[in-house]
């Protein structure tokens, strides 16, 4: 399935259809992080662990509320960086981290072996929304190659 989002910009579900976050799990979501990235809640309250193509380029893989807190404990994000929500990866070994470095309070990119948001964590966008409304950062994140037409689609979704 496809939903067009920013020019170049696909969100696809890959393999099937996952449901929208629960409402428990939005807010023990809220209850770990202060500071949730805008657009992130929109997207989990539609459908969970999204997969999103820039240019057929991609992926990037945005998480549900329990995948994020699993992958913060597996990782130790906020445990390096107090107070950021890690909510996304790349595929590459990079993951999109929401928290407070060189640029303010925004969304970075981060090597999972290296986390830290300073000069090395380059600034993505203010935020999820930001990302997906005007393709800001996609050029940093979607690195892979292209994806060939006959395989960027997906199942439809059950009516």
């Amino acid at each position: 399935m496809r939903i067009p989002a920013a020019d170049g910009v696909e969100r696809l579900v890959s393999d099937l259809f996952i449901w929208p976050a629960r409402g428990v799990d939005i807010e023990r979501l809220r209850e770990v992080y202060a500071d949730i990235p805008a657009g992130y809640l929109d997207m989990v309250t539609q459908m969970t662990d999204v997969v999103l193509l820039w240019n057929r380029r991609g992926e990037l893989r945005v998480w549900g509320p329990d995948h994020v807190i699993a992958m913060d404990q597996a990782y130790g994000v906020s445990t390096r960086i107090p107070g950021a929500m890690p909510y996304a990866d790349n595929g590459g070994g990079q993951l999109l981290v929401h928290g407070a470095g060189a640029e303010g309070l925004a969304t970075y990119l981060v090597d999972a072996g290296s986390l830290f948001l300073d000069d090395d964590a380059p600034f993505v966008a203010p935020d999820l929304a930001a990302l997906l409304k005007t393709g800001l950062g996609a050029d940093i994140v979607f690195l892979s190659d292209e994806v060939p037409e006959d395989e960027a689609g997906g199942p439809e979704a059950p009516t």
